[in-house]
């Protein structure tokens, strides 16, 4: 994929900023139109006088990110780009937005292993030791959360619980993970020499013929998670993934609506029981208050379908799980078991 210039090369057309741009405190700098700017700084949002940056300005620093990419905000009103130090960018321009939107979501300093996460309290130690437990009995992990509440961070600490001597595939929409293996093979999307790119759905397929012994999906968010299932089912346990959600549960029925979204798509019932052998524990990942932390942990036990309710239970307590009882079996939905 090609990539725009770094952080350091949009000081120029971004006036006002270029001490955000150098501050490695600040993980986010959300430009929402002339002046307007916010940034994140350890977890906090905080507004951020600019006002010398203007529309003008903000204008050349889209185009500035796009040309490299051979792309126009003119003709590509909504781009999104990865700079060369691996910080995200994106970018929306009229006629889609009102006026120039600037996202940039900077690559982190520092990737913490689980022992840092425990440490600073991001990752409470009994969790820990169940996804060890898990990873080691070569079952798989799903990680939810919401948009930057820590998924990828606790995706990174949990793949270095992987054995040295085994081989992983990662694939990602943009080469975000941290992994520093010798025998790791990593792909990204997007990547295209026609007209159609490659996306993560024909990424995941390909890996399997690449001798993998543990698949990590950066994040899975369509079709995709219908291949990965199978998969995981077929002899790639200690696998890893994350998905956008709203708590633990509910990462188990968007797995699965992702799942339905395959043009092959088996019945919902059977695509549930395949989340069910798939994945055996969800760690969902919150960020509250400037700090991002583990809220919850589920053992995945079943699926009882005349209720639609997942059956789970606390790491280690998987024996006395049982469905909540219910009248309503349609559409699926998550309860307390």
């Amino acid at each position: 994929m090609k990539r725009a210039s770094g952080v350091g090369h949009l000081t120029p057309f971004l006036p006002g900023l270029e001490g955000l741009l150098e501050d490695p405190e600040v993980s986010e700098i959300m430009i929402n139109g002339p002046a307007n700017v916010w940034v994140e700084r350890r977890g906090r949002l905080e507004p951020r006088e600019a006002p010398e940056l203007t529309a003008a300005w903000l204008h050349r620093a889209a185009i500035h990110i796009a040309r490299p990419l051979g792309l126009d905000p003119a003709t590509n009103p909504v781009l999104d780009a990865r700079l060369e130090d691996g910080s995200r960018v994106a970018i929306c321009t009229p006629p889609a937005s009102p006026v120039v939107a600037i996202t940039i979501r900077r690559f982190g300093g520092r990737a913490f292993s689980a022992e840092d996460l425990v440490r600073l309290g991001s990752l409470p130690e009994d969790i820990l030791e169940a996804a060890r437990s898990t990873l080691a009995a070569r079952q798989n992990i799903l990680v939810s959360g919401g948009t930057g509440s820590g998924k990828t961070t606790l995706l990174n600490a949990l793949i270095e619980l992987l054995p040295e001597d085994e081989r992983i595939v990662a694939i990602e929409d943009t080469l975000e993970l941290r992994i520093d293996r010798a025998n790791c093979l990593r792909f990204e999307a997007g990547a295209t020499l026609s007209e159609t790119p490659v996306e993560i759905r024909d990424l995941v397929r390909h890996a399997l013929r690449h001798r993998p012994d543990h698949i990590v999906v950066g994040e899975v968010r369509g079709g995709e998670a219908a291949d990965l299932l199978q998969a995981l089912n077929t002899g790639h346990g200690g696998s890893l993934t994350t998905i956008h959600a709203n708590n633990a549960r509910s990462a188990l029925s968007r797995l699965a609506s992702c799942a339905m979204q395959a043009g092959d798509a088996l019945p919902w019932e059977v695509t549930c029981r395949g989340v069910v052998d798939g994945i055996a524990l969800v760690l969902h990942v919150a960020r509250r208050g400037g700090r991002r932390f583990v809220e919850d942990a589920l053992a995945v036990c079943g699926y009882d379908a005349p209720t639609g309710h997942w059956i789970t239970a606390p790491p280690g307590e998987e024996s006395g799980a049982q469905p909540e009882r219910s009248t309503h079996s349609h559409p699926p939905k998550e309860v307390n078991p």
